[in-house]
């Protein structure tokens, strides 16, 4: 992130440089202070100075050029007094062509390193960008979910009430429905406990094997739909999931939390614990054989 112009104007008095001007003066005085220490850190080890002499000469074969060039840079020396110029800490001898680019060289490592901040803020506002659309997806899910939820309940009232009004799509909905209802979601069911939303993070993590607030940090889709499987095996009310699939599960969670959450390691080809925990927990099986 950017400095602001009160820190920039702290730093500038910190180092003992000049504290005014706009932003982009006070951040290039800084700069170039920065990069005049690390060359003058330089010179200390090795103290020497660069000559430069910049000149004109004909244009012709090779021969022709080096040695115009020589004859050049002679008269060049005998007609032009040199001059001694401090660039970024840095001490240059030439003429003054010679000099003023020794200046834009300082001047291209300003720039330079000014955008590699910026490339690494705007890689940054890229990730803050997907993360805020995937957000949204899931947002847009739930509600989504929730009106079908409500046309349940009218078809529900309609059934019960009216039977002899329902159709074929208010069985449709009420089933529909009651699958979803008993369905794992961790995307959205994480949301019901944001703010002063629900306060039993326990059950949920019997549910989903993680904490809401780490869940809400999950947009992998296969991840999600791990964790959703769990769930459905866990809540199930006919069947019993496996041992098998309960240890292979808590090895995956275990997996994924040493690597910070980072979803990542399962895309690609890689090797890696969080990888080889997520395979061997989607080919076990997850239901007793006698139920």
């Amino acid at each position: 992130m950017a400095p602001t112009e009160k820190q920039l104007l702290q730093g500038c008095e910190d180092l003992g440089l000049c504290s005014t001007g706009t932003v982009a003066q006070l951040s290039e005085r800084i700069d170039s202070y920065k990069i005049s220490q690390e060359i003058s850190t330089k010179d200390a080890e090795d103290p020497m100075c660069d000559a430069i002499l910049v000149t004109q000469s004909i244009f012709g074969s090779d021969e022709d050029m080096k040695l115009g060039a020589k004859e050049a840079f002679e008269h060049e020396l005998e007609k032009e007094e040199l001059e001694i110029e401090h660039v970024s800490g840095e001490t240059f001898v030439g003429n003054r062509r010679g000099l003023d680019l020794a200046n834009i060289k300082a001047k291209i490592n300003i720039l330079e390193a000014r955008d590699k901040d910026r490339g690494d803020e705007i890689n940054d506002l890229r990730r803050v960008t997907k993360d805020l659309r995937a957000r949204v997806s899931v947002l847009s899910l739930a509600s989504q979910d929730y009106k079908r939820v409500r046309h349940r309940k009218i078809s529900t009232f309609k059934r019960d009430n009216f039977p002899d009004e329902m159709e074929d799509s208010d069985y449709d909905i009420i089933r529909e429905v009651n699958v979803i209802v008993h369905e794992g979601d961790a995307a959205v069911d994480a949301l019901l406990y944001e703010g002063e939303g629900r306060r039993d993070g326990y059950i949920f993590q019997q549910l989903y094997g993680l904490h809401p607030a780490d869940v809400r940090t999950i947009m992998h889709p296969e991840t999600l739909a791990i964790l959703n499987a769990h769930a459905e095996v866990r809540d199930h009310r006919q069947k019993s999931g496996t041992d098998e699939f309960y240890e292979k599960f808590a090895e995956f969670i275990l997996a994924l939390q040493k690597s910070n959450l980072n979803t990542n390691c399962l895309i690609g080809e890689s090797a890696n614990p969080t990888r080889t925990a997520y395979w061997a927990l989607l080919k076990c099986q997850r239901y007793k054989n006698n139920e």
